[in-house]
C-alpha cells in the first residue's frame, strides 16, 4: 500500500479534477467560447462519474489510515488486541471496503443505466 501522503494527494487530486473540470466547463460556456448545450453530453457526464467513482474508491485508503494514526497516537493499540490488530490489517481493510464498493458498483450500474442515468 502507498504512504498516507501520497494517498491524500490522490485523493485531493481527484477532487480537485472534479471540480477544476465544472469550472473549467462553465467558464468556456460563460465566455462564449462553447454553445451552452440543452442536454448534458454523455461524454461529460461519464467522465464526472469516473472522476467521481475514483475519488470515493481514493477516499477509504485515507479514511482507514487516518481513524488507524488516531488509535495509535492516542495508545489505544496498547489498550486493546482488536485496535492492534485493525492497525496491523489496514491494507486487508482497504481491499475489503474496495471490494463491497465495486460489488455494489457492479450491481447497481446496470440498473441505473437502464433506467436512464447516462440517457439525454
Amino acid at each position: 500500500m502507498l504512504s498516507f501522503k501520497t494517498h491524500a494527494i490522490i485523493c485531493v487530486s481527484l477532487f480537485a479534477a472534479i471540480i477544476l473540470t465544472a469550472v473549467g466547463g462553465n467558464v468556456l460556456v460563460a465566455s462564449g467560447m462553447l454553445a451552452q448545450p440543452d442536454k448534458p453530453s454523455l461524454p461529460a457526464m461519464i467522465v464526472f462519474f469516473g472522476l467521481f467513482l475514483a475519488f470515493g474508491f481514493s477516499a477509504v485508503p485515507v479514511m482507514v489510515m487516518t481513524v488507524m494514526k488516531g488509535q495509535t497516537a492516542l495508545g489505544n493499540t496498547e489498550r486493546s488486541a482488536l485496535i492492534r490488530q485493525a492497525a496491523a490489517r489496514q491494507k486487508l481493510i482497504v481491499w475489503a471496503i474496495w471490494a463491497v464498493m465495486a460489488l455494489g458498483t457492479l450491481i447497481a450500474l446496470p440498473a441505473a443505466v437502464m433506467d436512464g442515468v447516462f440517457a439525454r
